[in-house]
């Protein structure tokens, strides 16, 4: 086993690593994901724009993500800051809006080409817009936040294009006989061991694990929240980490990122269940009671993003500024919006859906 040292940059193996990828243990956890995944999978391509939901599953990972590194605010206050130009945001909701952008960047950019350096350098530049974006050139140090005490010094820079290499081929190799769940966890740890940049690491590596997934055909959107299950069991993921390299303990580890897949399908499953069945009744009421509404696209827009101002409706459904005002009204005079005035903004908000959005649906490590 190579020795570890927190102050000694560290050397890094490459992948495969050296441990029985076939253990009873992890058989039987990823069967368990697998049945949950697919499910979801099938459930989200079942529907008649699995689209509509993009967004707001985006924005509620890239919540729970931005929160793991203390960017902490929440999806109402990020859907309302949307609909604001950059300059009237705050930093907080910039990040989290940032890295909804670098999902959606990265979802799109596998239908060109695989999970590769490229990639991982494009969504880590949209995720910084720019700042300090690229891989980095200088030795960088984990510490303790609280005492200041060297946790982890990751591999010398200029053994990261080596490593991502490395790591490229290993995620790219399918005749290996290796499952994809067990490669995306190993290559989980593998990325932020190597920590490639000066800032984001994190955060680039939770979107490159559903990237993964979704590159291996096991979910067809990205609409896992995997960050809410580390989110909710923090101390444990960095703890397990940190085992890897300092004892190359893999095993807990990865039946830790197993046991997160299965539990986070579960739980994603049933969001989107509750989610569609509120759609399908907004969409059949008012479709009975108010055609014209219902054929214009607004319920559409209400479920693709639950706060709304007029000037954000006149644009998603091709409207004048007035008429997307009075059908704004209808909604909440009929009790399917609620709004409120922002600063100089008024907003409408379906409040069913934010407040299933902003439900901790993330599990704690419980069944």
């Amino acid at each position: 086993m190579v020795s570890f040292h927190p102050e000694i940059p560290y050397d890094l193996p490459e992948l495969p690593p050296a441990l029985d990828l076939e253990a009873p243990n992890f058989l039987k956890l990823i069967a368990k994901a697998r049945t949950e995944l697919g499910e979801l999978k099938g459930f989200a391509s079942a529907l008649p724009n699995p689209m509509l939901l993009l967004s707001p599953a985006i924005i509620k990972e890239s919540v729970a993500s931005s929160n793991i590194e203390n960017i902490n605010t929440t999806v109402s206050h990020v859907l309302q800051q949307s609909l604001f130009p950059e300059y009237e945001r705050n930093d907080y909701d910039k990040e989290v809006l940032r890295y909804r952008n670098a999902v959606e960047l990265g979802f799109y950019e596998l239908r060109r080409f695989p999970i590769s350096y490229r990639l991982i350098e494009k969504v880590h530049k949209e995720l910084m817009s720019g700042k300090e974006s690229g891989f980095r050139k200088l030795q960088n140090k984990i510490v303790n936040s609280n005492t200041g005490e060297p946790i982890y010094t990751p591999p010398i820079a200029s053994k990261i294009p080596e490593l991502l290499s490395n790591l490229e081929r290993f995620l790219n190799e399918d005749k290996d006989g290796i499952d994809p769940l067990l490669k995306c966890a190993i290559s989980h740890y593998q990325f932020e061991a190597i920590h490639p940049f000066l800032d984001g690491n994190g955060r680039t590596g939770r979107i490159l694990m559903v990237l993964y997934l979704i590159q291996t055909k096991i979910l067809s959107l990205p609409i896992l929240y995997i960050s809410g299950y580390i989110n909710n069991n923090r101390s444990k993921y960095y703890e397990l980490l940190s085992d890897v390299s300092r004892n190359g303990n893999w095993e807990q580890f990865l039946e830790f990122m197993l046991n997160a897949f299965y539990l986070q399908a579960r739980s994603t499953k049933n969001l989107l269940f509750k989610i569609i069945e509120l759609y399908q009744t907004y969409k059949t009421e008012i479709s009975a009671d108010r055609p014209k509404l219902a054929k214009s696209g607004i319920v559409e827009a209400m479920f693709s993003s639950p706060v709304l101002s007029p000037v954000s409706l006149a644009e998603r459904i091709n409207v004048h500024y007035t008429t997307a005002t009075r059908y704004l009204a209808e909604l909440k005079d009929a009790k399917y919006l609620v709004d409120m005035n922002y600063g100089k903004y008024h907003l409408f908000i379906n409040k069913v859906l934010l407040d299933l959005l902003q439900e901790d649906s993330f599990s704690d490590g419980s069944e």
